[in-house]
């Protein structure tokens, strides 16, 4: 189910959801599904499906860009399940995510850590033997620490996942902790010499990792304008069975000021990255760490993963998304971008669309699914006004993300 994956999980590539025309079936599509949590809550159904079925409700909202409406769906699902915890580990774990990342998208940060850390505290106390979830969630929460507190944080973060790890004998999760802290976190000068390390290491424990590391290693390449060297790279690991193509290289892109909102804004950064690679090649090792995947968006810069204006003037972004198809040629490069739906302005997006017409992916297997989609909702974090118990948009902008490839048009 998409969304509970909203932290960027890669998902299954299939049929792009239909252009505008389709919006009444969408809104079917809701009403159905408001209908069979209704029955569901009726008959006194179990509360994982009943998380199932306010997942697949809220799901259907939030495609259809009525967010807070999700959001009203989720965390009535969370107010009537979350006290299972303990009997439903995973599905609760599921509703925080998904709260959570909706959170993000609204920029209502707050709920989106306490979210976040709600997936790693009912995973722990409920399924205490789990590590590796409980390691996933963790990285989960780092990442959250990114958006809300800045890469020191989220550093601070991956240290203790490392070191944890280490000690109860996983240097495959230590390993892809390790690389993330670097890859998303760190300097730009100090991070080939790291990668490089993790590259080349010959430990058959640390497999995902070193494969994320060349792909990793591949985006640099790229990004010196060294096809030969990146694709050499590439071809290396086109033995391993990767299932989707995954994302290795973005132009860096700047987001445009949107009505509303003042001049000004900063480099959103290097906001890309591998996709879900360790998830692609898990059968190429029985122990390596089932990861959460990656978000292309995610920061690489060097301060905080927002884009910052020089003044504290609030911004208005309420309601601007866009949903944007693609095909993945079988040389791995991007061609047919287009917006397939939007809301609001969308002048922020055009830097966007241009990154996405320059990205690069591993090659897509012969006689797959190649055409993806994704939404792109314009945020910024929630503050309180000064003198006022209102909450205002900050003027520290960010594009959330989620992956919406494995929806079809609903029928």
């Amino acid at each position: 189910m998409l969304i509970i994956t909203l932290s960027a999980l890669a998902l299954s590539p299939a049929a792009v959801p239909a252009p505008p025309n389709s919006i009444v079936v969408i809104g079917r599509a809701i009403q159905d599904k408001k209908d069979a949590l209704a029955t569901c809550i009726g008959r006194r159904c179990s509360p994982d499906q009943e998380i199932d079925a306010s997942l697949a409700l809220a799901e259907a909202q939030l495609i259809a860009g009525k967010y807070r409406e999700a959001r009203v769906t989720l965390l009535d699902a969370l107010g009537r399940n979350k006290r299972y915890a303990m009997a439903y580990p995973i599905p609760v774990s599921d509703l925080y995510r998904a709260n959570g990342r909706v959170a993000a998208h609204l920029g209502i940060d707050d709920d989106y850590y306490r979210s976040t850390w709600g997936i790693y505290n009912t995973l722990k106390r409920g399924m205490p033997d789990a590590k590796a979830l409980q390691y996933s969630a963790m990285m989960e929460v780092a990442e959250m620490m990114a958006t809300t507190r800045g890469h020191d944080r989220a550093r601070e973060y991956y240290r203790s996942i490392i070191h944890h790890a280490k000690d109860d004998g996983r240097p495959d999760i230590a390993a892809i902790a390790d690389l993330r802290m670097i890859v998303r976190h760190y300097p730009g000068w100090a991070k080939e010499e790291a990668i490089r390390k993790i590259a080349d290491a010959d430990d058959e424990g640390t497999r995902a990792a070193q494969l994320e590391a060349r792909l990793a290693l591949a985006r640099m390449a790229y990004e010196r304008n060294d096809e030969a060297r990146a694709e050499a790279i590439v071809g290396e690991i086109a033995r391993f069975d990767i299932r989707k193509p995954i994302l290795i290289y973005a132009p860096r892109w700047d987001v445009e000021r949107a009505p509303g909102t003042q001049e000004g804004f900063g480099s959103l950064g290097d906001r890309q990255l591998v996709q879900d690679l360790v998830g692609s090649v898990r059968a190429t090792s029985a122990q390596s760490f089932a990861g959460r995947g990656q978000d292309p968006l995610q920061s690489n810069a060097t301060g905080a993963p927002n884009s910052f204006s020089g003044a504290r003037m609030p911004l208005a972004v309420e309601d601007m998304w866009i949903d944007v198809g693609f095909h993945i040629t079988p040389q791995g490069k991007v061609s047919d971008a287009q917006i397939l739906r939007s809301h609001g302005d969308t002048g922020w997006s055009k830097p966007l669309l241009a990154s996405i017409a320059g990205r690069r992916y591993t090659p897509p297997r012969p006689g797959t699914a190649n055409y993806r989609t994704e939404r792109y909702t314009y945020t910024s974090g929630l503050e309180a006004a000064t003198g006022s118990h209102q909450e205002l948009h900050s003027p520290n902008a960010r594009v959330e993300y989620f992956d919406l490839s494995d929806i079809s048009a609903p029928d």
